[in-house]
């Protein structure tokens, strides 16, 4: 892929361009966090019927996330919550259901999975026939004495490191130990250092590329897989079930090392929203696969019925 000069993003900034793009794509991916909503509940403005006039145009559409934390039932509850209407499970691709593809049908694995992720993560995990250990608090308990007498347990056979707000000491410990005492495979999510925010807000919110680093350094060596965006297994998952065309498609994020390498990659058309993550002086001296073609300020510069 050729490299792209600062001249070569174009900027997008009303239908007309949109229109040009909309003409030369078929399948839409778009990211979610940052770029159709930001934190829990504040959508972005337009939002919901640039998606809805995007599919009354005939265009396939997929949401493709690498927040763990939720399953796609979950997923489908806050489209409904959020007015985002006619979404099916078959559209939604997190990395928690390709977590579930990847284990049961590139794995093959049998016996338990030692899962560093919430509650909606095991129940995808359960709903693919998949058993997990380890999921809610774990807090530090006993004496380095009382920790090296723990007994882990046999049957777990892989070790996943999603999105965990209870991740621990303990968790570290155990998820470390099956790796490198029971030789289990080390799989990882994605690689998110923090999560979108709104603007101003004055925290950051660490990701699930923390807690993976964590039990990286501990073990020493990389995950064996990273399952999401910018990653294959990703993106396998997708042409699998809308066996999409990459040069006919266009993929819609707010952070320029996962959704915009991931749409470089595997040769898609790339825009990238300000909405999110990645600010203007990002996007503008991103180099090579971090570079889209496309940016906007956000879904709002697309206006539906004008």
């Amino acid at each position: 892929r050729k490299h792209r000069k600062m001249a070569d993003v174009v900027e997008i900034s009303n239908n007309q361009q949109w229109n040009k793009i909309l003409s030369e794509v078929d399948t839409i991916l778009f990211d979610c966090d940052g770029v159709l909503w930001v934190g829990e509940n504040e959508c972005i403005s337009g939002a919901q019927n640039v998606i809805k006039d995007l599919k009354e145009k005939g265009k396939k559409i997929a949401f493709v996330s690498n927040n763990s934390s939720k399953s796609r039932k979950k997923y489908l509850e806050k489209f409904e919550q959020l007015n985002f209407f006619g979404v099916e499970a078959d559209n939604i691709f997190s990395t928690a259901y390709v977590a579930a593809l990847y284990l049961k049908h590139t794995m093959n694995l049998t016996g338990k999975v030692y899962l560093i992720g919430t509650t909606s993560f095991e129940e995808e995990l359960r709903s693919n026939g998949i058993e997990t250990v380890g999921v809610g608090p774990d807090p530090v308990e006993g004496t380095l004495t009382d920790w090296q007498a723990m007994a882990p347990d046999p049957d777990v056979k892989a070790v996943v490191v999603g999105f965990d707000p209870f991740f621990s000491y303990m968790k570290m410990m155990k998820a470390a130990s099956y790796i490198t005492k029971q030789g289990c495979p080390f799989v990882a999510t994605n690689l998110d250092p923090a999560l979108p925010l709104k603007e101003g807000c004055q925290i950051l919110v660490p990701g699930t590329g923390s807690f993976v680093m964590a039990v990286r350094h501990s073990v020493q060596r990389d995950p064996d897989i990273i399952l999401g965006k910018p990653c294959k297994p990703m993106f396998d998952a997708i042409q699998q079930v809308t066996k999409l065309d990459p040069g006919r498609t266009l993929m819609v994020g707010d952070r320029l090392t996962t959704d915009i390498v991931f749409g470089n990659t595997f040769g898609m058309k790339t825009l990238a929203v300000l909405s999110g993550i990645a600010s203007r002086e990002d996007v503008l001296s991103a180099k090579d696969t971090c570079r889209p073609q496309y940016i906007t300020t956000s879904l709002s510069t697309y206006h539906v019925n004008q």
